[in-house]
């Protein structure tokens, strides 16, 4: 074929460079989005968006250092917008909440943890919420203090064993096997003595839901710009959470679930466990009841007030991972916080000491060590376990002059948000005194904020508080030659170190 009459172009050659436009063309037809809304952000790649890396919330600091406080990115061809300004964050939280009353919609989550609170949406995200409120009252957490104790004392006695072993210790592990058996015991009522038996098929599971590889990185990843393909992938096993875990939750607890119904009414009352409640707000679904959609949401007409044994099954796998994981990590990220401070250290177990003396730490009295809340609330704010929070406009909205079009997410960047220096001074150091005065409540975020805030806050901070007690009164946490001065950490959304936190322990005289 001639150009201009001049030039002989193969048409084949033709054909593929016309082909290769196409493709350049739909890949990148939508990247002026921000631009011509004047919003700032990182320049996007063909089909891939704003980053090469599968872990795009890893660079959220970094970019809130250089376009400010609302930019705009992409997850594939799909636009987002990423907010740290307050006035817009107290919006989407509280104020314009029935607007942003869903998070980012997920294709790659199997079911039935897709039926977990953490995912439902509207009507269907309010009953269940209601539903297992209660379950975390102060009365309830009451009961459960007995067994966190218990499990608390395993916790110091295993670190008092390393002590006598002159061992350095990396303190996670052992915080994982105590939150595993604390999640166990006050929510499904079953002992799992994973503090001796490292290798109990439940902390297995629980640890590889936030084993991230290269492959689940990837399905999360392709499910921004090829929907059907990480669909496929989802149902071959690969989804972001692998199945045969899913498959070992569901049927294990599916059993304990049964169990529970063919208990007397005497037994029922007995028990003081969350899996117990949930059971009592269980319904039987009617086989001809055409309520359910096929990726097990409830329709909005469904209104009973009770649970489905596959709701029972999605809240008890939540309460199993996000209470294993995020209080381990917290746990060990105080301990880290105390080697590396010890005067901080020893004003929290002075506190300890003229507040409870050798009293035994329960609901009520723990609520007066204030300077310990303070220690959990800077650790939180400096690691918080999940660095990026989400939510999306049901309609379109504006904001300070800030128009956010229905469908889209917004992004909340809580880890680069608790570090800001504008908000905090000296933000990457500890100093839990920070948190003795009033301060807005949006710059800490790490249980999230408005009607949406994790569910489970009371028991984290309950769980963790008494582990610390018993800790403080029998160890002191302190550096060892390979703990590191920084600490760095791995691109995840939630908060994990590149390499182990490894320190010494030594007995408290």
């Amino acid at each position: 074929m001639e150009i201009l009459g001049k030039v002989e172009v193969p048409l084949n050659l033709l054909l593929a460079l016309t082909v290769i436009v196409l493709i350049y063309m739909y890949a990148t037809w939508n990247y002026d989005y921000f631009k011509e809304r004047s919003i700032p952000g990182p320049k996007p790649y063909p089909f891939i968006g704003s980053s090469f890396s599968f872990s795009l919330f890893s660079h959220f600091p970094a970019w809130k250092q250089m376009y400010g406080n609302v930019f705009g990115i992409f997850i594939g061809k799909v636009p987002a917008l990423v907010i740290s300004d307050l006035d817009i964050l107290n919006e989407v939280f509280v104020k314009s909440f029935n607007v942003f009353r869903n998070r980012m919609k997920s294709i790659i989550i199997p079911y039935p943890f897709n039926m977990a609170v953490v995912y439902l949406e509207d009507s269907h995200w309010k009953r269940v919420r209601n539903l297992i409120t209660p379950t975390f009252s102060g009365a309830k957490l009451r009961l459960m203090c007995t067994s966190i104790n218990n499990c608390a004392k395993t916790l110091c006695k295993n670190l008092s064993n390393a002590v006598e072993n002159n061992e350095v210790v990396v303190t996670k592990q052992f915080f994982e096997r105590f939150t595993m058996d604390v999640i166990s015991q006050t929510a499904f009522g079953i002992t799992v003595d994973s503090q001796h038996e490292v290798d109990n098929p439940f902390v297995a599971h629980a640890k590889q839901m936030f084993e991230l590889s290269n492959m689940r990185r990837l399905t999360s990843m392709l499910a921004g710009f090829f929907p059907t393909l990480a669909r496929f992938l989802r149902k071959q096993g690969y989804g972001i959470f692998p199945q045969h875990v899913v498959d070992f939750f569901q049927r294990n607890l599916t059993e304990i679930v049964k169990q529970r119904q063919n208990d007397t009414t005497e037994d029922r009352e007995k028990r003081i466990d969350f899996l117990q409640l949930l059971v009592d707000a269980e319904i039987q679904m009617d086989s001809n009841s055409n309520v359910r959609r096929a990726d097990g949401q409830i329709t909005e007409k469904h209104t009973v007030r009770r649970l489905s044994t596959n709701e029972i099954v999605a809240q008890g796998m939540l309460f199993f991972i996000a209470g294993y994981e995020t209080t381990a990590a917290t746990l060990a990220f105080v301990s880290y916080s105390f080697a590396m401070n010890p005067d901080a250290q020893e004003k929290a177990y002075k506190e300890i000491r003229e507040v409870l003396g050798d009293d035994e730490p329960d609901y009520d009295n723990i609520g007066k060590l204030k300077y310990l809340d303070n220690v959990i609330i800077e650790t939180l704010r400096l690691y918080p376990p999940v660095t990026v929070l989400h939510r999306r406009a049901s309609e379109t909205i504006q904001i300070k002059g800030l128009t956010i079009p229905k469908g889209l997410t917004v992004f909340i960047p809580t880890f680069a948000l608790q570090r800001d220096p504008h908000l905090f001074k000296d933000p990457d150091s500890f100093k839990p005194e920070r948190h003795d005065g009033k301060s807005n409540p949006l710059t800490f975020l790490a249980f999230g904020y408005g009607p949406r805030k994790c569910i489970g806050i009371r028991l984290a901070q309950v769980q963790s508080k008494i582990a610390l007690v018993h800790l403080l009164r029998t160890v002191k946490f302190e550096r060892s030659q390979d703990t590191p001065e920084v600490l760095t950490f791995k691109r995840n959304n939630v908060l994990q170190t590149d390499k182990s936190i490894a320190l010494k322990i030594s007995p408290r005289c």
